[in-house]
């Protein structure tokens, strides 16, 4: 009897330190499971860090060949904007009227449009060299016999950002072959030079 009282005595702190026993184990398996979970977060925040960093190098290098093909356009753009243009200065073959010299052979009289767009004043003879040529021989500058076409002929100055029509003449061969006239700047080391084919 003394041993039963006992045991039912003692039950109640027997079942207490077993709650608190197993409160303490669901304690730490809590804390386990938090930290897992902790840790599958900064896995899964480092990851999208890293893809991040990745994409962000990726969209520099989209940029940056973004930022070429849009200088690449650009410089076409210019190319074909600038096509008449060579140094400071800008030349247009307006056009080519056949006429005669003063011995009555053949010849051309080009109409050339010339810009100045440099510093200081300049003539187009100055400024460029023009060069014609039929089937791959340079011709020869001709005088007019005309003498309001000769009249025409004039090597001024032009002052900075003035256009002005020039027109030069040119001995034919024949009246059949194209003209290729090749301009280039008078003082400069380019290659650089307008070219336009004339049919006649």
């Amino acid at each position: 009897m003394a041993n039963n009282n006992f045991q039912q005595q003692n039950n109640p702190e027997v079942q207490q330190a077993v709650n608190a026993a197993l409160n303490e184990e669901k304690k730490k398996k809590k804390k386990k499971k938090k930290l897992i979970i902790l840790g599958v977060i900064i896995a899964v925040i480092i990851v999208i860090a890293v893809a991040a960093s990745g994409s962000e190098s990726n969209d520099d290098t989209n940029t940056s060949s973004n930022e070429n093909t849009t200088v690449s356009s650009v410089n076409a753009e210019k190319k074909e904007t600038d096509e008449n243009t060579i140094g400071d200065f800008k030349c247009i073959v307006k056009g080519a009227k056949l006429t005669k010299d003063w011995e009555g052979k053949d010849a051309v009289l080009i109409t050339y449009e010339f810009t100045n767009n440099s510093d200081s004043p300049i003539s187009f003879d100055g400024a460029l060299d023009d060069k014609l040529y039929q089937d791959g021989i340079e011709l020869e500058s001709a005088i007019l016999s005309n003498d309001e076409e000769a009249k025409l002929i004039d090597a001024v100055d032009l002052k900075p950002g003035i256009t002005k029509e020039v027109k030069k003449a040119y001995s034919l061969r024949n009246k059949k072959s194209e003209i290729e006239v090749e301009i280039q700047e008078v003082f400069s080391f380019s290659d650089d030079m307008i070219k336009t084919t004339i049919n006649l």
